[in-house]
């Protein structure tokens, strides 16, 4: 080869590295805008009625949003309370397909507890806000809303809360803003949102996370997704001494077992219940892939979570209220 096909060879090279790293820039500027939380909605295929539970179909409206709400009401008779059951982050709803959300609440139901398993705003059939998914900040007021409903529609119920991931930060923040929220359970949930979002979105993309990084960068300082506001350690200290059980599986490798540890120091008296990693070639591991055990303590030991968080609550609900509490302006 001569000196000037080198050359021809070599700027050729140089053109084509040029667009490769013109094409990158231009994927992390725009991949935040396609894999903004919420943007693709997640159809609901099952309800409660595939599990044998009655069920009623809702609106209602959240006190900060001039927006419409979907939720399932699923009544028990005589209730103990109304348990609020709050879906994850990603492109979940109020089925919570990933975590057998609708077996859940048969099993709530079964156990006394109304359920009112809620779309939050900007996911399944409820609307969308302008300003897009908070991490729990404003999802909270769905929350409070929809105890308004309730409140308006079943007088005399008392509330407790049960939310996967970011609907368990969605639950924090509501309980730290509104007392009538008696007892809360999170599961597998963020003490901030910053420090999960790159695990978070490689589990979404397959990518890895030298490139989840810039993309984060992006989202955050190009395209205004709020990860600051997903911080309920900072809010949580306003929670006790009403109860708290913590539930996080040790094999999460979304949302590090520190961060439940975090949000029980900040709570003192919280309940934490630290489920154990299944073997390596448990079927329900294999078929998680990325995102591993998260959200899935229900799904591996259904038995055992039912009977410690129906006892939770009933610690709280058949006994009577404790006295002090106080409801927050949200």
């Amino acid at each position: 080869m001569g000196m000037r096909s080198r050359r021809r060879w070599g700027r050729l090279f140089l053109i084509a590295g040029g667009f490769a790293i013109l094409a990158l820039i231009a994927f992390i500027v725009v991949a935040p805008a396609l894999l903004r939380p919420g943007a693709n909605r997640l159809r609901i295929v099952q309800t409660p009625r595939d599990y044998g539970v009655t069920f009623e179909t809702v609106e209602f409206r959240p006190p900060d949003q001039p927006i419409t709400l979907r939720a399932w009401w699923m009544p028990a008779e005589p209730a103990k309370a109304a348990i609020i059951l709050v879906h994850g982050g990603g492109d979940d709803n109020r089925s919570l397909p990933y975590a057998d959300g609708l077996k859940l609440a048969h099993d709530l139901v079964g156990h006394g507890y109304a359920v009112f398993s809620v779309d939050l705003r900007n996911y399944g059939e409820s609307d969308a806000t302008p300003e897009g998914v908070t991490f729990g900040d404003a999802e909270a007021n769905d929350i409070i809303g929809a105890m308004d409903y309730l409140g308006g529609h079943h007088p005399g119920l008392r509330y407790g809360g049960l939310g996967f991931s970011m609907g368990g930060e969605a639950v924090l923040y509501a309980a730290a803003r509104d007392a009538r929220l008696e007892a809360i359970v999170p599961t597998d949930t963020f003490a901030e949102a910053r420090t999960v979002a790159a695990s978070f979105v490689s589990a979404s993309t397959g990518l890895p996370r030298l490139v989840v990084l810039p993309i984060l960068w992006s989202a955050e300082h190009l395209h205004g997704v709020p990860l600051g506001r997903g911080r309920a350690i900072d809010v949580v200290g306003a929670i006790p001494p009403r109860p708290v059980l913590l539930i996080q599986n040790e094999a999460d490798p979304i949302v590090p077992v520190e961060h439940c540890r975090r949000l029980a120091a900040a709570m003192p008296g919280s309940q934490v219940w630290i489920t154990a990693a299944p073997p390596i070639a448990h079927p329900l591991r294999l078929s998680q892939g990325r995102w591993g055990m998260h959200t899935q303590s229900y799904r591996l030991y259904p038995e055992e979570y039912v009977a410690r968080v129906t006892r939770f609550f009933d610690q709280r609900f058949v006994g009577r209220r404790s006295e002090g509490d106080r409801v927050l302006t949200p």
